[in-house]
């Protein structure tokens, strides 16, 4: 199988997983490491890892994965804010380091008072010239970081993939100006279509040629053997949450051939060019992913049986920048 027959896929590594009831285990960077390890032999194209308070810096517990690792995208967060040149060197290093395996997602941020006063008013008038300017800002910032890597900055990739979480118009945006991949989160195959359509009108508005920046949609998954053992799986999380289990992102509960029948779906009739995997627990889901899922679409022509390239943008089948 060629690198870009099929989808692509992705996986978030974060804490100790995307359900809030995740039991807490001691998240070492060597502990990111074998998550990462294990990550690249199930032959993702990468995997993100985010931070910010009471979590490890992402970019330096993806340095230390890149020493083990000789295949996997490595995709830190990278918050829109502060010195553009120290932003772009912190990607151009992690690109080094990994061969040209870096990437980075880029987030528009906002002080924890202006955050505050953002939730006040959306869905206001004010709100929406508040988020208007916010991605103004991300916008200027990131056309100045990436400017960097052409000149003082140099990165192996030449350009780092940039990927994008997006939601609605003004996100969308964003990614279709400067994104390589932009993670969306449809709720269902129509919805996945109508979020293509839009990301696709604005890429062409913004200049950029078809095949510019690869969709990902996002899929909470909660896995099991058995369709009543991911079901109890869940039950189980939610009664230690307190709460029903509910994401940003569409939430799957049940088997990997259950999973794959959905993102075969959404890659036949949905359009997406691949998928960011996000593990409800921290590594059961993600060893489920690896030892059940990937040999499903295997099987059925959907995911590649070896990697063909050595950087991320080869991966994603981009062009060189």
């Amino acid at each position: 199988m060629s690198e870009h027959q099929g989808f692509h896929l992705s996986a978030a590594l974060n804490g100790d997983g995307s359900h809030p009831a995740a039991p807490a285990r001691p998240f070492t960077p060597e502990e990111y490491a074998r998550l990462v390890r294990g990550a690249e032999a199930g032959l993702l194209d990468f995997v993100t890892v985010e931070d910010g308070p009471g979590r490890l810096d992402s970019a330096l517990l993806l340095a230390l994965a890149a020493q083990v690792t000789d295949r996997i995208g490595l995709v830190p967060l990278g918050p829109t804010t502060g010195d553009a040149t120290a932003w772009a060197t912190r990607i151009a290093t992690l690109d080094h380091l990994s061969e040209g395996r870096a990437g980075v997602r880029p987030r528009a941020t906002t002080s924890n008072a202006e955050h505050a006063r953002l939730l006040q008013v959306l869905g206001t008038p004010e709100g929406d010239r508040r988020v208007a300017e916010l991605f103004a800002r991300a916008d200027e910032f990131l056309t100045e970081a990436t400017g960097e890597w052409g000149t003082a900055v140099p990165s192996p990739q030449g350009r780092p993939p940039l990927a994008l979480l997006a939601h609605a118009t003004v996100p969308y945006r964003l990614a279709a100006v400067h994104g390589d991949v932009v993670f969306v989160t449809p709720a269902d195959t129509a919805g996945l279509v109508a979020i293509r359509e839009e990301v696709e009108s604005l890429r062409e508005e913004a200049g950029r040629p078809p095949g510019a920046l690869r969709v990902f949609a996002d899929v909470t998954v909660v896995l099991g053997g058995s369709q009543e053992g991911a079901d109890a799986r869940r039950a189980a999380l939610e009664e230690a949450a307190g709460a029903p289990f509910t994401s940003d992102a569409a939430v799957f509960s049940g088997t990997p051939e259950g999973l794959a029948d959905l993102l075969e779906e959404w890659f036949r009739e949905g359009g997406a060019d691949g998928f960011r995997l996000r593990p409800a627990v921290l590594p059961d889901d993600l060893d489920a992913i690896v030892s059940g899922l990937v040999p499903v679409l295997q099987q059925r022509g959907l995911f590649r049986t070896a990697y063909t390239a050595r950087t991320l943008r080869g991966h994603l089948g981009l062009a060189a920048a």
